[in-house]
């Protein structure tokens, strides 16, 4: 009996353990594929050069800083805008959806935009625009990067950069 049980062996065959290895490695692989397509949605419209905008102390100015347009062509779901200025002065910055349609600079969107909302939350899509609302107690400049958007379109989700920069000159009246 025991010459019957020498013959079999009780290792793993070798065909076997290279099989499942190569489906182990393929798997990952899987895996970090789908991981990358989705939290690498493509990126947003950007534009080179700034938009350029004068208020004055306590006054507050609506600076449109990006514009989907009617050829848009996605459907966004945004979770938050981040923005980051460089200013001389305390500066209160909120960005807002301007939805159906777009501002340059202006002391009043409401002719502009049907409405005015906080963006986290709401979904951008075509003719709809970001607006940062930008408010100061003291003459100072204020430069504005182009904003962040995190969002999810479909299956898709991440942060990506839009739009243009802004630079303004907060006046005494």
């Amino acid at each position: 009996m025991s010459q019957q049980l020498a013959g079999r062996g009780l290792g793993v065959v070798p065909g076997r353990l290279w099989r499942r290895g190569v489906l182990a490695v393929a798997a990952v692989g899987a895996l970090l594929f789908v991981w990358w397509f989705v939290t690498t949605p493509p990126a947003l419209p950007t534009r080179e050069g700034h938009v350029t905008a004068v208020t004055t102390v306590g006054k507050p100015v609506f600076v449109g800083v990006w514009s989907t347009g009617s050829d848009f062509g996605r459907e966004l779901h945004v979770a938050g805008v981040r923005l980051r200025a460089d200013a001389t002065v305390a500066v209160d910055l909120e960005p807002l959806l301007c939805r159906g349609g777009s501002v340059g600079v202006t002391s009043d969107p409401a002719p502009f935009c049907r409405e005015l909302l906080d963006p986290a939350g709401t979904t951008l899509g075509p003719g709809d625009s970001l607006v940062v609302r930008v408010v100061a107690e003291e003459p100072g400049a204020v430069y504005l990067d182009r904003p962040s958007l995190a969002f999810r379109e479909g299956p898709r989700w991440g942060n990506r950069e839009a739009g243009t920069e802004a630079v303004l000159a907060i006046v005494t009246p």
